[in-house]
């Protein structure tokens, strides 16, 4: 009740607060009111919103961001896109160079992987055989073998990483227990929980906010207990996954709470195929979200991150997603269930670069090369687009460090180079075809700081974002 109150005095205020600004601009514009009074009450306006925003730190909340701090990220949003204005304007040949002054600088740095055939080496093909499962079990889902299931795909991937947060009968049960819950407190507030729209709704309030069932018993469930569900937290400490992998899956989510808009996403999705609503995944540069059709089949975009609902326009100016990234549906799309799962296998390929690198390519290939199959046009899959460049420039690299090659022009003297080096270049030019380009790291940055996401005011109190943390609690029974 009082985390209640205070959001809606918070709230409040602040609309009254901007509209007092709102409307004494106007009053003094109206009533020609000398400028220096006009100052003055400025002024005064100024240091009452200070002392707000001070106020609302002390509680614990990010105040929204000052006119300096908005003309700031503006200018640093400006900046972003005039470098990429930049970029788009090299021509073929200076990015062949430039990429090829890249791969050269790797074999320069004399990594290990560069001089030692490490795949091959004794007991590698033993390491990597839970991959090579997860790959199988992927593919029999995409062939018909096996039921379609994005929360057994994504198991298999997160299996085959190691480590895991839950076991598979932890998993199942977690995902089952959070649809039944759901499904639960639809019916306690008289809500149809066949509704597509109606499940939607309820899948958003179960992930971003407190909620709580028992309250009203149902024929089925007469003995239900009282239990709260606490919403999922944005992982601030790790949202690249750049401490630890794991950062990244799904179970890790369902374990502590928390997340960030590559798993969340997933969540929201899982939950969705527990429930039987329609949802999709769709991405944008290095950005996943949800899409869901309403009644009458109106597509609508739901961020899990923030609980907030952006138009896909939005992420085309934050996010700098060419027309031609949208049409050839490498960003923006609507993946289907056997899309989704296509997307796992990819995953299930960076996953596996991630941990061994990228090794002879075979593995990478395989992945990327089945799953390409059930995307648009067979290639609309801008990730699968990317490691099939890095594994073909990780190959020219390593020709190119054990042969002592330089300098650029000394490439076609190099049996095998001049070959490798063309299919890089092929591939980068369909990248480049699909409306890819690359985004700077501080227009994700920046995404993640615009969005008011409660979750930043509570990370203060986590001390780490890999420990588990109980979502359910069950209360106590009132005598």
């Amino acid at each position: 009740m009082v985390q209640k109150w205070l959001d809606k005095i918070m709230k409040e205020s602040f609309v009254t607060f901007l509209t007092l600004i709102f409307s004494t601009n106007l009053f003094c514009q109206s009533q020609n009111i000398p400028i220096s009074l006009h100052q003055e009450q400025q002024n005064q306006q100024s240091q009452v919103q200070d002392q707000n925003r001070q106020m609302m730190q002390q509680l614990g909340y990010s105040p929204p961001p000052t006119q300096q701090e908005i003309n700031s990220n503006w200018q640093k949003q400006n900046e972003a896109r005039q470098h990429a204005g930049e970029q788009q304007q090299l021509n073929s040949q200076q990015q062949q160079r430039k990429q090829l002054a890249e791969v050269l600088y790797e074999g320069q740095r004399a990594e290990p992987s560069l001089n030692k055939e490490y795949w091959n080496a004794p007991g590698f093909n033993e390491k990597t055989k839970s991959y090579s499962n997860a790959f199988n079990t992927i593919k029999d889902m995409l062939t018909g073998k096996k039921s379609l299931s994005v929360k057994d795909a994504y198991y298999e991937i997160e299996n085959a990483w190691g480590d895991d947060f839950l076991s598979k009968t932890e998993y199942d049960n977690y995902i089952k227990k959070s649809a039944d819950f759901i499904n639960q407190w639809l019916f306690e507030n008289g809500y149809d929980i066949k509704n597509n729209i109606a499940q939607q709704y309820g899948l958003q309030k179960f992930m971003t906010d407190t909620l709580v069932i028992g309250k009203k018993k149902n024929f089925e469930s007469p003995n239900i207990p009282q239990v709260v569900h606490l919403p999922f937290n944005y992982d601030y400490q790790d949202y690249k996954a750049e401490r630890d992998y794991r950062s990244y899956h799904v179970m890790k989510t369902l374990a502590t709470g928390n997340g960030q808009c590559h798993n969340l996403p997933l969540v929201y999705v899982i939950l969705a195929e527990a429930l039987g609503a329609k949802a999709y995944l769709s991405h944008a540069p290095i950005h996943d979200f949800v899409k869901y059709p309403d009644n009458k089949g109106n597509i609508h975009n739901f961020e899990a991150t923030s609980n907030w609902q952006i138009s896909d326009q939005w992420y085309k100016d934050y996010l700098y997603i060419k027309s031609t990234a949208e049409k050839s549906r490498i960003y923006l799309d609507t993946l289907n269930k056997e899309e989704m799962v296509a997307d796992a296998m990819i995953e299930l390929a960076c996953s596996y670069k991630q941990k061994f690198g990228i090794g002879d390519g075979a593995f990478i290939n395989q992945c990327v090369d089945f799953a390409m199959n059930y995307f648009p046009n067979k290639d609309a899959n801008i990730y699968g687009w990317l490691l099939r460049q890095k594994t073909i420039s990780v190959k020219l690299d390593r020709l190119l460090y054990k042969n002592g090659i330089k300098d650029m022009n000394q490439i076609n003297t190099v049996p095998g180079a001049p070959e490798l080096l063309q299919q890089l270049n092929a591939i980068t030019q369909k990248i480049e075809s699909l409306g890819y380009q690359e985004i700077p790291d501080k227009a994700y940055d920046y995404m993640v700081q615009s969005q008011d996401n409660k979750g930043k005011a509570l990370d203060s109190m986590q001390t780490n974002n890999l420990q588990k943390r109980e979502t359910f609690i069950t209360l106590k029974n009132e005598k």
